[in-house]
């Protein structure tokens, strides 16, 4: 594969997503080795560019967390299906190529990203469960180390979030089903403390119960499938 000095060289040689982001990683992989590197893929022209290879046509660089992922009826930012499915099947390409290697307590885990994953229906010789409404959540919540909470180390690049987001599932596959559970009842817990009418409380409240109920049916389909 062809190698490029910067990656302006790449983006005016046309190159395509997928050599984008193995510069994105070789140059992450060199600074987590000690060598002096230069991020230029986080320019906010940068991730515009890498958004549009990836055939996400919004710039994430110039947008807030509520505009690249707009709250869902429930009240929880998650970013759009279709951009959420490009950046997991990228990070999917990445694993199964050998650029990303996510691994827990020194072990490979390479089926990390197997439960959001909906086609095909097996990967890495393992089946897929599909949630990928539960990645875009993630993908949501860590866009909360870009430019929303003044702590930007991600710029909203779309692989840097997501690879935020697999950091995370190598801990727990349910780390964000479990998530939405403490962070609805973190909430709860605020209003409370505020004295917040009961009446206000209830679509909190509801919340809850909804994230506590999508838990529970993924810690079901766990243990079934762990005893089949």
């Amino acid at each position: 594969m062809t190698t490029y000095a910067s990656f302006a060289e790449a983006v005016q040689a046309k190159a395509d997503s997928t050599t984008l982001a193995h510069y994105v990683v070789d140059t992450v992989s060199s600074f987590a080795e000690g060598a002096d590197v230069v991020f230029d893929f986080l320019t906010s022209d940068a991730v515009g560019s890498f958004c549009r290879s990836l055939g996400i046509r919004r710039n994430w660089a110039e947008l807030t967390l509520d505009e690249i992922a707009p709250a869902d009826r429930h009240g929880l930012n998650v970013v759009p299906r279709g951009e959420a499915d490009k950046i997991l099947g990228l990070l999917a390409a990445l694993i199964r190529d050998g650029y990303l290697k996510p691994s827990e307590g020194g072990k490979p885990v390479q089926n990390v990203l197997n439960d959001f994953m909906s086609e095909p229906k097996t990967f890495l010789d393992a089946p897929t469960l599909g949630h990928l409404d539960e990645f875009a959540y993630a993908l949501a919540v860590e866009l909360e180390h870009g430019r929303e909470r003044g702590q930007n180390v991600t710029m909203n690049h779309p692989l840097l979030t997501g690879m935020v987001v697999l950091a995370h599932l190598t801990e727990d596959t349910l780390y964000y089903a479990r998530l939405r559970v403490m962070e609805a009842e973190g909430e709860l817990f605020n209003m409370q403390l505020k004295r917040t009418p009961y009446a206000d409380l209830r679509d909190q409240l509801a919340l809850l119960q909804y994230a506590k109920s999508l838990l529970a049916a993924r810690m079901d389909e766990k243990l079934a499938q762990a005893s089949a």
